[in-house]
C-alpha cells in the first residue's frame, strides 16, 4: 500500500487526528501530544504518514537562516509514532525526509524506533520503567538490597507523605536547587513548563508528591505528568537535608505504594549520568533505551 508522506507546520496540523494517533499507539508518549509540543517547543512541524496513520514530531529552530533540529527541555523522546511495521517499507523515505528538512541538529527517537535508529546511526540513551500493574510487595521485591536497607533504616513517622505542594512551588524548588547546573534552561523555559503543568493539572494529569519533616519542611518533592499509559517523572528535587536522610528513595517508594495495581508504567525519564542511573537502577525497573540522532551539517 502506498502512503503519502508530508511535513506540515504545527499550525496546519489536524490536532484531533494527531492526538488520536498518539493515543492509539503504545509508542505515543505524552511528549508527542499536540498541546505538549505547542507549549514547550520554540517551533515544531509534524511529519504525517497517510491520513495520520503515523506521525513524527520535529522540533526545530533557525540559526543564520538555516533550520536545525533541537531537543526541547522537558521532552525526553519523540520519533516515529504508529504501527512500527510501516517502517519496514517506509524507513528509507522517512530518513530522506528527516535529513532534508533540517540541515543539522539533534532528535530523540522513542524506544520502539530501532529500525530508524539503525538507519540514522543513533546512539542509545538509558531509560528505566516500572510496571505498576501489580501489588506493591511485588514491586518492592525487585528493589536492590542496598535500597531495601536504606528504607528499613528510616523510622516510621520520620517523614510525612504530602499531596499539597503547588506547581509553582515545586518548579521553584527545582530551579533553586539545580538551575546553576543547567545554564541552557532560561526563565522562559520554566514559564513554559509552568503553563504546561497547569494545563495537565486542569485535566487531573499533573501529580505532585513531597517528603516532609513533621514540622512541614520539604526534604524532597517530585512532579509527575500522566497519560493513559504512563506516569512521567518530570521533576525531582531533593534538598541537602533530604540527601542526608534519604528522603528521595522514601518518596519514590511511597509513590509506588500509592499507585501500585494501576495499569500504568512509571517512567523514570532515565539518565546516563552515572549517579542518577545507579540510583534509578536500584528500584529494579526494566531498561528501555531510546535513541539520540545527531546530524552534522557536513553529513
Amino acid at each position: 500500500m502506498k502512503y503519502s508522506i508530508h511535513i506540515f507546520s504545527a499550525h496546519v496540523i489536524n490536532q484531533q487526528a494527531w492526538d488520536a494517533c498518539v493515543s492509539k499507539h503504545s509508542n505515543g508518549l505524552i511528549y508527542a501530544q499536540y498541546d505538549y509540543l505547542d507549549r514547550i517547543c520554540d517551533h515544531w512541524s509534524g511529519l504525517v504518514i497517510g491520513d495520520y496513520e503515523a506521525i513524527i514530531p520535529l522540533p526545530w529552530r533557525r540559526k543564520y537562516g538555516f533550520r536545525y533540529y533541537y531537543i526541547p527541555p522537558f521532552i525526553q523522546q519523540l520519533g516515529f509514532i504508529g504501527d512500527t511495521s510501516l517502517l519496514n517499507f517506509l524507513h528509507e523515505e522517512l530518513v530522506q525526509k528527516i535529513r532534508s528538512y533540517a540541515w543539522y541538529g539533534d532528535l530523540h527517537f522513542n524506544f520502539s524506533n530501532h529500525l530508524l535508529a539503525s538507519e540514522l546511526h543513533c546512539k542509545n540513551r538509558t531509560n528505566f520503567i516500572i510496571d505498576l500493574n501489580k501489588d506493591y510487595l511485588d514491586i518492592y521485591k525487585d528493589y536492590h538490597p542496598d535500597l531495601k536497607q536504606v528504607l528499613l533504616k528510616i523510622q516510621e513517622g520520620g517523614f510525612q507523605y504530602s499531596k499539597q505542594q503547588s506547581i509553582s512551588g515545586t518548579i521553584r524548588n527545582y530551579q533553586q536547587q539545580y538551575a546553576s547546573r543547567m545554564p541552557h534552561l532560561s526563565i522562559e523555559h520554566f514559564e513554559r513548563l509552568h503553563d504546561l503543568c497547569r494545563f495537565y493539572a486542569s485535566r487531573g494529569d499533573c501529580i505532585i508528591r513531597s517528603a516532609m519533616k513533621p514540622d512541614g519542611t520539604i526534604l524532597s518533592d517530585t512532579l509527575l505528568l500522566k497519560d493513559q499509559r504512563r506516569m512521567y517523572h518530570l521533576l525531582n528535587t531533593t534538598f541537602p537535608e533530604g540527601r542526608e536522610t534519604h528522603s528521595n528513595p522514601w518518596l519514590l517508594d511511597q509513590i509506588f505504594r500509592e499507585y501500585s495495581n494501576r495499569n500504568l508504567l512509571f517512567d523514570f525519564e532515565g539518565s546516563d549520568l552515572p549517579g542518577v542511573k545507579t540510583f534509578y537502577k536500584k528500584f529494579g525497573g526494566h531498561v528501555q533505551p531510546y535513541f539520540h540522532y545527531r546530524r552534522n551539517i557536513w553529513h
